[in-house]
């Protein structure tokens, strides 16, 4: 039997020692019956135990093996779950933002050039001053974490910066800092690998020292 399921990852992440399956299943939505199947079927795998208290069973968790084989899975989809509602977020929000750095860079090589930052889920967003507390809050409540600074551990991570005056264009529907700032800036940092994908895919006419972008994109 197939153990990871809606019920038994609920059971896993929202079980706390010392609670009764009634509990649980109020907590976690599910139908007492499927509930007190599941756990018993964890109990099989000593993820789970059951001990008798008074007139009802208590729950006690076991940290083995699988139990943390599960944490590891919520974990990850939490993950994919916060970067979807990201990018959903920066799509159609209405706050003066834009994607700078190697953000940008991923963004307009259309993901054919993605740095460490960008696949590691840190995201670079300028977000005008006067909209940064509302950017904040946005991010706050879908449970994205952010930093004006700070690395964290935690993914997706947007880097916020504050800015005031900046210009954006879309690309595939994401505001985006203009090509042209985004080659100034590769230029500036001696980011050889990204200013050739750029004029690879842009016919930006750069030469060996990489001139000034002759393009109108």
């Amino acid at each position: 039997m197939n153990i990871i399921n809606e019920i038994s990852v609920a059971i896993v992440k929202n079980a706390r020692d010392g609670e009764s399956i009634h509990s649980l299943a109020a907590k976690i939505g599910f139908a007492y019956s499927a509930v007190y199947g599941w756990v018993s079927e964890l109990e099989k795998y000593g993820v789970i135990s059951l001990i008798r208290k008074g007139n009802k069973n208590v729950i006690k968790i076991n940290k083995n093996l699988i139990y943390k084989k599960f944490k590891e899975l919520d974990n990850a989809v939490s993950v994919i779950e916060k970067d979807n509602a990201f990018w959903e977020l920066a799509r159609t929000s209405k706050l003066k933002i834009r994607f700078v750095r190697g953000t940008a860079a991923a963004i307009w090589t259309s993901g054919s050039f993605i740095t460490g930052d960008f696949y590691d889920r840190i995201y670079f967003l300028e977000v005008d001053k006067k909209d940064a507390f509302s950017l904040k809050e946005a991010l706050k409540k879908h449970g994205i974490a952010y930093t004006e600074g700070k690395m964290s551990n935690k993914r997706p991570l947007v880097w916020v910066i504050q800015k005031e005056n900046f210009k954006s264009e879309k690309k595939q529907g994401l505001p985006v800092m203009p090509l042209r700032e985004l080659v100034e800036w590769g230029k500036k940092l001696y980011l050889e690998n990204i200013l050739e994908q750029l004029n690879m895919l842009h016919n930006l006419g750069l030469n060996a020292k990489y001139a000034e972008v002759s393009t109108n994109v």
